[in-house]
C-alpha cells in the first residue's frame, strides 16, 4: 500500500504564491508536490504543527478518496478555509497522475454567487470512491444465518487470510466458493420518524466457503474491515468499497443523522458513515449529497440551534445506499465532529 507521508523537495515544495498558517504552524506553503513515501501525518507535523489534524488536511483534499493512499506528483493544498471562505483544494494544472491513478474528475458549480454564506463543499465528482463498512437492516434483510464458531488462529482477533469455521443454521445453498459477509451488530434498535427502523451492523469481512461439512462451513478470510472475532455474525454480503457519481446538494430535502458507525470524537469525521432518515421515498438516491448544517453561536459549539440565526454549512456527506425510508451516507467534509441528531438539508436557510 503507497501510503501519503510527504517528505521534501524544498525546491518544489515552496513554490508558491504566498503562504498561510494552520495549527499554530506559520509559514505553511499554499502546497506541496507529494514525494514517494509521503503521508497526511507528517505533512500535518511538518508543516501543521500537528499530527492529528491530518483529518482536516485530508477533509481540503477532497480529490483524495482514501486518506491512506496518496499519489507522488499530486499536490496537498493547505488553505482549510473557515465560514465564509472556502477551501482552496484541488490538482493542479496538469491533473498529475501516478500508478495508473487517476484522480475523480471536479466539475465546478454553476450556480451564480449569492448575497448569503457561500455554499461550501459544492463541487460535484464523477466516479468518486468511497468506503461505508456499515448497513442500517435488520437480520431478516442481512440473512444473518449463523455465527462464527471458531478459527485456526490462536489468539483473539482473525485477520485477513485466516481460516474460520461458520455455524450455520441454513447450509442448503452454501458450497465451494460461497462469499459470505461477517458482520457485528451494535447493541440498540435504531429510531425512524415512526419508530424503530433496524440496527446498525458494522461489516468485518468477507469470507469464501472452502467446504462444507453438514452445518459447519470451513471458510477463509478474504477482505477485512475491522477485526473479526468469534461469535461474530455470517450473512449476505454487502458492497463496502463503492464508486458513485456525486452531484451537488439540489432540492428541498431536510434530514436528520439517526445513528453513527462508530460513536468515536474526531476532530473532523471526514470519512465516517452515518444513517439517515430520509430514502428513496423522500427523493434522496445513491449520489445525492445533502448539507450538514447548523444554527448555533461559536462560543457554545454544544448547545441547540438557535432559531434566530440562519443555517451555516459545516460539511456534507454523499448518499451510497439507498432504501425506501431511510439511507447510509459517508462524510465526505466536515468542520464539526459528526453527532446523532445532525441536521442535513440540500438547500440551507430555503424557508
Amino acid at each position: 500500500m503507497l501510503v501519503g507521508w510527504l517528505s521534501l523537495s524544498m525546491s518544489v515544495a515552496m513554490a508558491q504564491e504566498g503562504t498561510t498558517s494552520m495549527g499554530g504552524a506559520p509559514g505553511a506553503p499554499d502546497f506541496y508536490v507529494i514525494q514517494n513515501g509521503d503521508t497526511l501525518w507528517d505533512i500535518s507535523t511538518r508543516f501543521l504543527g500537528d499530527a492529528y489534524v491530518w483529518p482536516e488536511l485530508w477533509s481540503v483534499n477532497e480529490y483524495i478518496t482514501n486518506p491512506h493512499w496518496i499519489y507522488p506528483g499530486n499536490k496537498i493544498y493547505f488553505r482549510l478555509g473557515d465560514a465564509l471562505n472556502p477551501p482552496s483544494a484541488g490538482l493542479d494544472d496538469k491533473g498529475a497522475q501516478a500508478d495508473g491513478y487517476t484522480p475523480p474528475k471536479a466539475v465546478e458549480s454553476s450556480s451564480e454567487a449569492a448575497c448569503d454564506f457561500p455554499s461550501l463543499y459544492e463541487r460535484r465528482y464523477e466516479g468518486v470512491k468511497l468506503s461505508a463498512p456499515g448497513v442500517l437492516a435488520d437480520d431478516d434483510t442481512l440473512e444473518i444465518r449463523g455465527k462464527v464458531y471458531g478459527s485456526e488462529v490462536v489468539g483473539r482477533e482473525i485477520g485477513e487470510g485466516a481460516i474460520v469455521y461458520l455455524d450455520l443454521s441454513d447450509d442448503s445453498d452454501v458450497e465451494c466458493g460461497s462469499l459470505l459477509a461477517l458482520y457485528r451488530r451494535q447493541p440498540g434498535k435504531v429510531r425512524g420518524d415512526d419508530g424503530p427502523v433496524g440496527h446498525v451492523y458494522r461489516v468485518l469481512g468477507v469470507a469464501q466457503v472452502l467446504r462444507v461439512d453438514d452445518d459447519i462451513a470451513t471458510a477463509t478470510i478474504r477482505d477485512v474491515w475491522s477485526e473479526i472475532e468469534r461469535g461474530d455474525l455470517v450473512g449476505t454480503p454487502v458492497d463496502v468499497d463503492l464508486q458513485v457519481d456525486v452531484a451537488s446538494p439540489q432540492g428541498d430535502v431536510d434530514a436528520k443523522i439517526i445513528a453513527r458507525l462508530t460513536t468515536e470524537q474526531r476532530l473532523a469525521s471526514t470519512g465516517e458513515t452515518v444513517f439517515l432518515n430520509r430514502g428513496t421515498d423522500d427523493g434522496v438516491d445513491v449520489g445525492s449529497s445533502l448539507f450538514m448544517v447548523e444554527r448555533r453561536d461559536g462560543m457554545h459549539p454544544d448547545a441547540k440551534d438557535d432559531p434566530r440565526l440562519p443555517e451555516r454549512v459545516v460539511g456534507r456527506v454523499v448518499i451510497v445506499r439507498a432504501d425506501a425510508e431511510v439511507a447510509t451516507a459517508v462524510v465526505v467534509d466536515a468542520s464539526r465532529d459528526v453527532q446523532v441528531g445532525q441536521r442535513l438539508v440540500m438547500t440551507p436557510n430555503a424557508e
